[in-house]
């Protein structure tokens, strides 16, 4: 849950997870439809999808006994090399190197490495670094998480504190005043943006959704969750005629009403505005699209997007309309 995003966004995901799976065997013997909605908000759905499916090679390949060995922790579903050198140092005190963004900042400076930090160069000095770091320290499950704080609080991406650093004294960018120049990164890609639309067909006894596919296409961030049907808008198309294609699509014969609301996200480097296009007399009897009751969608992977969007109809139109009747 910690992978990009914070502290203070995960610890409720992290304790309403922990009391619906407890232990390994409980996840591993869930649905997929299960641990998705207790993810959603979080955001990288994919580690959900890996989480799950690492349990259940833990209890497959390992008996639910969770593996020491680095190289078979490797191997589980979305662990990559920071990870498994996280838990196998962290939680077996073995001398394993770890380098996450806080790492890799502490160790450019203190080696004063050129380059850009990302690249391959670099990270394979990065690495031999931490490895060499690692196995002289004489308490890992100490040394690793020390590292990280040290970038975190100290050694911080602008005007780092080296005042009260206290490796100073043995960092290369500190001695020749580089510090605010080190770790060279490369300028991030201008976000692509996207014109979506979506349809929504609500009344006070529920909404239309549809489930996305499982594909693992390129642009299919929420594979496999529900969500008010939508499409992207193509170059030189209309946000009626998309909506008209949408609906093609979908089987649906509706009379397409205004708009409701726009909303901007962002996925990854995509930064995406999001039409919201109400349709009226809808027939689907034939459509993938499903209609749910408000009940019903709560327990529903949703993107956090998309919650909120139901839950903004909920309460400007559903509970609103109510109020107006008594």
């Amino acid at each position: 849950m910690l992978q990009q995003t914070t502290v203070s966004a995960v610890i409720p995901f992290y304790h309403r997870f922990l009391a619906r799976f407890p232990d390994v065997s409980t996840l591993a013997e869930a649905e997929t439809d299960e641990v998705l909605p207790l993810w959603a908000g979080l955001g990288y759905y994919s580690r959900a999808r890996n989480l799950h499916a690492a349990a259940r090679a833990v209890m497959e390949k390992h008996n639910g006994i969770f593996p020491q060995n680095f190289e078979e922790v490797l191997a589980l579903p979305g662990v990559g090399r920071y990870t498994a050198g996280a838990i196998c140092s962290i939680a077996f005190g073995q001398k394993v190197p770890i380098v996450d963004a806080n790492v890799a900042r502490v160790l450019s400076r203190v080696l004063c490495l050129e380059g850009d930090v990302k690249s391959p160069k670099v990270q394979a000095q990065l690495w031999n670094g931490a490895t060499e770091l690692v196995h002289a320290s004489t308490q890992p499950s100490n040394f690793n998480p020390a590292m990280m704080e040290l970038g975190a609080l100290i050694c911080v991406p602008k005007t780092p504190r080296c005042a009260a650093c206290p490796v100073s004294d043995f960092c290369g960018a500190f001695q020749t005043e580089r510090q605010n120049e080190l770790p060279q990164i490369t300028p991030k890609k201008i976000n692509q943006e996207l014109h979506d639309a979506c349809v929504f067909f609500g009344a006070a006894t529920g909404v239309l959704l549809r489930r996305r596919s499982e594909e693992n296409t390129a642009k299919n961030w929420w594979k496999g969750m529900w969500e008010l049907p939508r499409t992207t808008i193509q170059t030189g198309e209309s946000t009626p005629s998309a909506i008209e294609r949408l609906l093609g699509e979908l089987l649906i014969e509706a009379e397409i009403g205004a708009l409701l609301k726009t909303v901007k996200h962002g996925v990854t480097t995509h930064a995406i505005t999001l039409d919201c296009i109400e349709i009226h007399h809808a027939r689907f009897d034939e459509s993938p699209a499903q209609f749910f009751s408000w009940e019903e969608t709560k327990a529903l992977a949703m993107p956090s997007t998309m919650r909120q969007l139901l839950d903004w109809y909920y309460s400007n139109r559903v509970v609103n309309a109510q109020l107006s009747l008594l």
